[in-house]
């Protein structure tokens, strides 16, 4: 019923105005029967009213099982906030992912923040930071780079890690020392 809830105070936001009422059990009759007959077993139903079991949720259920091999990391509250109006139960907290989450669309299930430099960055998952860097300093995109201008490379290539500079600097400094202990070939 929670996943129902959200859905309708989803559809309410498209509203200029609504109003809810409460009516109790014993004023209105037919609710009150269709509640019980909905918890009743199945084979006690008379023939004479017309029923249909629905073997799928009629709303859209978000995959349960995360997917193999993926860790997770900053951007997961993030999306399950845009997909589903989920907020953290403490307040300060719900109200910091609210107002971060702003600053981010989702876009065919992707990710994304939004960005002056680009209109929108691809949010990357800390594992796919350490590729992006490793293609942007040694493929097809140019090398020598430092640590601030890989990472400024990164985002002008549309994309975004909260903590694309320090990862880009760590990056550089594994390089160099792989670099300075390689020997000289002559």
């Amino acid at each position: 019923m929670a996943k129902y809830l959200r859905v309708v105070k989803g559809i309410l936001t498209q509203f200029d105005e609504w109003y809810a009422e409460h009516v109790p059990r014993e004023e209105n009759i037919t609710v009150d029967a269709l509640s019980q007959f909905s918890s009743s077993e199945i084979e006690n139903t008379p023939r004479s009213i017309y029923l249909q079991v629905l073997k799928t949720p009629t709303i859209h259920v978000i995959n349960l099982i995360a997917p193999v091999g993926v860790i997770s990391c900053w951007i997961d509250p993030i999306k399950t906030h845009l997909e589903t109006g989920w907020l953290p139960d403490d307040a300060q907290e719900a109200r910091k992912l609210s107002v971060s989450a702003l600053r981010y669309s989702l876009i065919e299930g992707l990710l994304y923040k939004r960005s002056f430099v680009i209109l929108y960055l691809k949010c990357l998952r800390p594992l796919k930071v350490e590729e992006a860097l490793k293609e942007a300093h040694e493929g097809i995109y140019g090398k020598h780079l430092g640590g601030r201008a890989l990472a400024h490379k990164i985002t002008r290539l549309g994309f975004y890690q909260p903590t694309m500079l320090a990862d880009a600097k760590a990056y550089m400094k594994k390089c160099d020392r792989f670099q300075r202990h390689d020997p000289i070939v002559r």
